[in-house]
């Protein structure tokens, strides 16, 4: 209950309402501090021996394999405080959590391509004015990506109706893992996780990811065998800033976006790099403008140029298509949704070490699909003194 209800006190609420079991949210708080620590110290007992293991590390075989094995990666955020300071909120700040989907999927290979032109989704003006804008206030606000309205903002426009692509992989099953660990600490988390799902075995493997360098270290490191793949709503976002910085008139801003847009859709980054570095040179030629705007638009076409340029061996999407592997790390916002709808509110402050650790763990293993919550309270060490431990065979004489 503690890492399904948004708090300890709505968690006591509904114990009490439908379970007729009376238990204060302090309490429930306490308890859920104490059972996510323990997952927490299991979780890093399984970490140490992945990563003692002899190399070459041996892959884990799972039957059947994994006809797909996808794994996500992003950043959330959560407000902390300091540990240890009693009641109150002492020292408040923001937290980065590391998050982490492993999707087992069902994939299918083709020899074109299945969709050559961009989705309409990114063909639609309003949806994507509106996504770029989330993306910006997040990066601000050092938060995840939300779409919904603030309080007076006309809803989120939604994106053209349009069935679902065939050619792109279904979930079969998920699990996800989440740390207030640095990069360093979770690479070896992912790898022990996805061994454990038998993926570095799988058919196929993607690592999908944003333009956070501690996502390519982590790939690099830890998953050199998946197919990297740079998430395509980021370089949407990054082309739109470009065309917003160059062209003044709306009409032939849409234009230049979609041009570009579609151009990386179908792999032709090498002509988008070429355009970004004409209007470069432009911006910088350009008597008639201001030095201030001048510099403005340089730096933005300059900071376009350079993600691309950083994520070129990883934007062949044509190709992606062609071997079914998921192009966007949609899957991966979803996730850290779903954890900050438990760990992230204006009212909601944890301790910046165990208990804020714990409420993760606790809050991942609800969401998994593998049943690991009630796996893990099967076998968790209880006490001797248990029912669960008696072996009813041994009769112990007077």
């Amino acid at each position: 209950m503690a890492g399904v209800a948004g708090s300890s006190e709505e968690a006591a609420t509904a114990l009490r309402v439908v379970g007729e079991l009376r238990i204060s949210g302090r309490t429930v708080t306490n308890l859920a501090a104490e059972i996510g620590g323990e997952m927490a110290a299991d979780r890093d007992a399984r970490v140490a021996r992945y990563v003692k293991r002899p190399l070459p590390r041996k892959a884990t075989q799972v039957s059947p394999a994994p006809p797909l094995a996808a794994v996500f990666c992003d950043g959330g955020r959560m407000r902390t405080r300091a540990e240890g300071g009693g009641h109150g909120v002492h020292q408040p700040h923001w937290r980065e959590n590391k998050n982490a989907a492993f999707h087992r999927m069902q994939s299918e290979s083709r020899e074109v391509d299945p969709q050559p032109d961009l989705p309409a989704c990114f063909r639609n003006q309003a949806y994507v004015e509106k996504l770029v804008l989330g993306l910006k206030k997040a990066k601000q606000a050092h938060q995840e990506l939300v779409l919904s309205p603030s309080p007076g903002e006309p809803p989120a426009p939604a994106p053209p109706a349009e069935a679902p692509a065939e050619w792109q992989p279904k979930t079969l099953l998920r699990t996800c893992i989440s740390s207030l660990a640095t990069s360093d600490q979770f690479g070896p988390q992912m790898a022990a996780e996805a061994d454990a799902r038998g993926f570095y075995a799988a058919d196929k493997r993607a690592f999908v990811g944003d333009g956070q360098a501690y996502n390519w270290t982590i790939q690099r490191q830890w998953f050199a065998n998946f197919t990297p793949i740079a998430d395509f709503i980021h370089v949407v976002e990054y082309l739109y800033e470009a065309a917003q910085a160059i062209e003044d008139d709306a009409v032939l801003r849409w234009q230049q976006y979609v041009s570009w847009a579609n151009a990386c859709w179908q792999g032709s980054v090498d002509r988008v790099l070429e355009d970004l570095q004409r209007h470069c040179r432009q911006s910088t030629d350009d008597t008639g403008a201001t030095e201030q705007v001048a510099t403005e638009t340089e730096e933005v076409v300059r900071r376009t140029w350079n993600y691309l340029t950083n994520n070129r061996s990883r934007m062949d999407y044509a190709r992606y298509r062609r071997d079914g592997l998921p192009v966007t790390s949609s899957l991966a916002e979803s996730l850290v949704k779903q954890i900050s709808k438990r760990v992230k509110g204006t009212e909601k402050f944890w301790d910046d070490g165990a208990s804020g650790e714990a409420i993760l763990q606790v809050r991942a293993a609800v969401i998994s699909q593998d049943g690991r919550l009630a796996r893990f309270f099967r076998d968790r060490p209880i006490s001797p003194y248990s029912p669960r431990c008696q072996n009813p065979t041994i009769v112990i004489a007077a």
